[in-house]
């Protein structure tokens, strides 16, 4: 990860006005949203109709669109980073599940890759459900699956981020994971 102080820096310049700051932030940090989003994407197999490249441009765009946030420093940008990918992914996950149900009706696939995805896409909603359930319930835990599932980030860089024990955030992974499979399989 960036050098924290660097980074807060230039987020600070940016809400004071500094128009450039905040794409010095981006350059700064390019390289580790691109690992993360190369996870996720590795993760969720879409194959190559989303990249990495692709998923870390729609999340900047995201980022700088709203105009509205007041990212206050390297955690908080992290966080926000893994926010945006988690809509991404979603966003592309519900296209992918709206041609699905009627966009190309003619096509019949029986490529046991494509139903994969397919299915895939259909859990990755599933889980944008269950996270904003989590969220509701206990906002913390729902920013450490942010930053853990959709982030990609290790125990030790939360832990760090966070300003809390690494033993901490494995146990409230761990409660995080325990509640989001009881609301998944609650609703099946």
């Amino acid at each position: 990860m960036s050098n924290q102080s660097d980074i807060t820096q230039r987020l600070n310049d940016s809400r004071n006005g500094d128009e450039k700051a905040m794409n010095e932030v981006f350059e700064e940090v390019y390289d580790s949203l691109r690992i993360i989003a190369h996870n996720q994407l590795g993760q969720n197999k879409y194959g190559n109709t989303l990249n990495t490249t692709a998923l870390v441009h729609e999340a900047y765009v995201k980022l700088v669109g709203n105009t509205s946030l007041q990212i206050q420093d390297r955690t908080h940008f992290f966080s926000l980073a893994s926010r945006a990918m988690r809509y991404v992914l979603v966003d592309y996950a519900r296209s992918r599940s709206a041609r699905k149900r009627g966009g190309h009706e003619n096509d019949v696939t029986l490529d046991p890759m494509k139903l994969q995805m397919e299915e895939r896409s259909a859990d990755l909603i599933q889980l944008d459900e269950a996270l904003t359930k989590l969220v509701a319930y206990d906002e913390n835990l729902g920013r450490l699956v942010e930053l853990r599932f959709f982030g990609g980030l290790t125990y030790e860089e939360i832990a760090e981020m966070e300003g809390r024990s690494v033993r901490t955030i494995k146990r409230d992974w761990q409660r995080a994971r325990t509640w989001i499979f009881w609301v998944m399989k609650a609703e099946n």
